[in-house]
């Protein structure tokens, strides 16, 4: 299976020109959709599961147009929206049986069978008769997995399904979907935050203004950044001097001041030494350095 994105716009009617001449093949595996807010990342996941129409453009998957093809398209598609929603009166089994007889699963028994197997999966088991309302946040996203997954499909796409979450759920999250992407299916995965792209996504594009700046390895924008990181020893007054000027990544007081990490195209003095750069560190660099004004890769 494999999605192609081909010459894909979308212009609100407000003018909002929210994607932009998009092209980008999306084969099996973890993807990664990284980039600002409004960047265009929802806009672009709501036309892949057919819920809006691009101005102009396609999306083909398997060689065939999505919007001719939608009726298919949902019965191989589970999709997490950013605003996952449920029905709080029915308990965490009820609601995932009513998603199931939507996904066309009729036969009770067997549909029940799968519930409590989804349940078990995303760890929800012990949490099956209560209410879906009474979940912490995290259970809710997990909850919101399951209900992706209840007809089997071979896409899933997911809306920034870490947002808000504490740290040990977000990497229990993450896990979930490393796991469930060892089954040859694709996983689309639209985030801001880089941890989650950078432990899970194989490939991966990057979002601004709408449009595509960069598409690949993780690994591969990491080399961007490479002798553009550096670490600083730097007194108060010199902190107080570059705080503004330079982008700091992280910063750490010490015995003498602060020490801190900064990509820049070139740095001289404040004993400045070069450091090898993360994803963070890349994408950073990548947004405040290689794109000029408009938002275009330089």
């Amino acid at each position: 299976m494999k999605i192609e994105i081909r010459d894909l716009n979308l212009i609100y009617k407000n003018g909002n020109h929210a994607v932009k001449d998009i092209n980008l093949d999306i084969e099996p595996g973890m993807f990664g959709l990284l980039g600002p807010n409004g960047a265009g990342k929802s806009s672009l996941m709501k036309i892949l599961v057919a819920l809006m129409k691009p101005s102009s453009g396609k999306v083909l998957i398997d060689g065939e147009d999505i919007q001719k093809v939608r009726k298919k398209l949902r019965s191989c598609l589970g999709y997490l929206p950013q605003d996952f929603r449920f029905f709080s009166r029915l308990k965490t089994w009820e609601f995932l049986d009513y998603a199931g007889s939507l996904a066309g699963l009729k036969n009770r028994r067997e549909r029940l069978a799968i519930v409590d197997d989804l349940l078990d999966k995303v760890g929800l088991l012990e949490a099956r008769d209560r209410k879906a309302n009474k979940l912490s946040g995290g259970m809710k996203r997990r909850l919101g997995i399951a209900q992706s997954l209840i007809g089997d499909p071979r896409i899933l796409v997911v809306d920034e399904p870490t947002t808000g979450l504490d740290p040990d759920e977000r990497i229990r999250f993450r896990n979930i979907l490393s796991d469930l992407s060892q089954n040859d299916i694709i996983i689309v995965l639209s985030t801001h935050i880089v941890s989650d792209i950078s432990s899970t996504c194989h490939d991966m594009a990057l979002l601004n203004q709408g449009e595509l700046v960069f598409s690949g390895s993780p690994d591969k924008l990491v080399k961007e950044a490479e002798g553009h990181v550096y670490n600083l020893s730097l007194t108060q007054f010199e902190y107080e001097g570059i705080k503004d000027t330079l982008h700091i990544i992280t910063s750490i007081p010490s015995e003498t001041g602060w020490d801190v990490q900064v990509v820049a195209n070139d740095v001289s003095g404040y004993n400045s030494k070069p450091i090898e750069p993360n994803l963070e560190h890349a994408y950073v660099y990548y947004m405040e350095h290689k794109l000029n004004g408009s938002g275009i890769a330089i």
